[in-house]
């Protein structure tokens, strides 16, 4: 079969049940979060640029106890019947966040912390670290035991790790008896996005966290990074139109460029503290100032640690023609120019292999799909995942699949998703 196999139990009661099993009593709380799909824009919301990205069907469960030995011990099961095990400690999360904190050397350079290497339950762990330290919820907080329950693939580009930490954020949040509402899933998301950065080996995308919790399914949201606003526009698929996450199974998510991507953000968020604005979009002509400081910094340091010139002024242009395909996007979504929409999805595919150079297996498989008679086809997780999404005419929708089937590929339909939410 083609298609990625859902069960028919909801995912709620999987999660309960699989939670006592391993633990042998009932969650005290836990939380459902959706998959995302990106649209456009990814890769420029470290730089206060603009993301729309989507809600999906399959979802996330995760239920939590808590445990007074300062433990942190997940269970994961995903892909068909998979399960990983994983833990650590609140101590090891303490002395390894210390780890994260950028310093400065004995000439005055700042210094570059290492590319984090977390697994599993330093993933999960560093969301209760950072809403500890954020206090969201009591310091006498001392371990938890999460049971997690996935129907979304890991290899699929749905953000399968990003929906895991807004379910964990929230059945959290849940768990301390807070108010949820707008402004309190808005911190979630940021301390979602802030564990990521610090205890994970794959870059988050915050919009990801700022979807699953406060997204909408009948439509997509646009994340304006350069002030934090967060509208909604009409969906690009329609009754006409039918949307895939299609992907080439593997042994799961591989870290890709993920090291490339971090380096990358690095640079421009201290190109940013250099002009002191909190995102690049904040500079004026920043694309000219930002090559110009780094000419400084290497005439002055060396190059060591540095991008090229070249690469740096690539990027930077990215960043800004992105985000203005963005926006136009987001303009023509609302205005209903499905033409203008297909125009520039296939802009932005072409620019993140030729500009941002992050081209892969993904691109080889967008092109297929586009031949077999896909009206877009878009890297999912360009550098982080293989997999590509993919609009296709609904009356073509039953041949496309068949002819991805005999390709070899698995295909997850993308109906609408529904936000996070909590149960007991």
């Amino acid at each position: 079969m083609p298609m990625w196999p859902t069960s028919d139990d909801p995912i709620q009661g999987r999660a309960v049940s699989a939670h006592l099993s391993w633990c042998g009593e009932e969650p005290g709380s836990g939380a459902i979060a959706p998959a995302t799909w990106s649209v456009i824009g990814e890769h420029v919301d470290h730089v206060g640029g603009v993301v729309i990205i989507s809600l999906a069907s399959v979802e996330v469960a995760v239920c939590l106890s808590f445990r007074e030995d300062e433990k942190i011990r997940v269970q994961l099961h995903s892909d068909g019947g998979q399960v990983l095990e994983d833990a650590t400690d609140l101590p090891a999360l303490a002395e390894y966040a210390a780890e994260q904190q950028p310093g400065v050397d004995e000439a005055g350079r700042p210094t570059v912390p290492p590319h984090p290497r977390g697994g599993l339950a330093r993933r999960v762990g560093g969301i209760l670290w950072m809403m500890v330290h954020r206090q969201l919820l009591s310091r006498d907080t001392s371990g938890i035991d999460v049971t997690v329950v996935s129907d979304i693939p890991t290899d699929s580009g749905l953000g399968a790790l990003s929906s895991m930490d807004a379910a964990v954020a929230l059945a959290l949040h849940h768990s301390a008896g807070e108010l949820d509402d707008a402004p309190a899933r808005a911190r979630l998301a940021e301390v979602c996005t802030q564990a990521g950065a610090t205890f994970s080996q794959f870059p988050p995308l915050r919009a990801r966290h700022t979807a699953a919790l406060r997204g909408t399914g009948d439509t997509v949201s646009v994340v304006d990074y350069s002030d934090g606003s967060v509208t909604q526009a009409p969906h690009p698929v329609t009754k006409d139109t039918t949307a895939y996450a299609v992907f080439a199974p593997t042994d799961g998510i591989a870290p890709g460029k993920s090291k490339l991507i971090r380096e990358r953000q690095r640079f421009t968020n201290r190109a940013a503290h250099a002009f002191g604005v909190d995102s690049l979009r904040q500079l004026p002509d920043a694309p000219q100032r930002v090559t110009e400081w780094l000419q400084a910094v290497q005439n002055f340091h060396g190059p060591a640690g540095t991008p090229s010139l070249v690469d740096a002024r690539s990027w930077l242009d990215f960043y800004e023609r992105e985000t203005s395909r963005a926006q136009q996007l987001a303009s023509a979504l609302r205005s209903r120019r499905h033409t203008d929409i297909w125009q520039l999805l296939g802009a932005s595919q072409a620019a993140l292999h030729l500009d941002y150079g992050l081209g892969g297996t993904d691109m080889a498989l967008a092109q297929l799909c586009q031949n077999r008679g896909a009206i877009s086809a878009r890297s999912a997780a360009a550098g982080v995942s293989g997999a590509v999404i993919v609009v296709v005419p609904r009356i073509h929708a039953a041949n496309f699949e068949a002819d991805l089937s005999a390709d070899g590929l698995m295909l997850v339909p993308l109906h609408p998703g529904e936000a996070s939410r909590a149960f007991n």
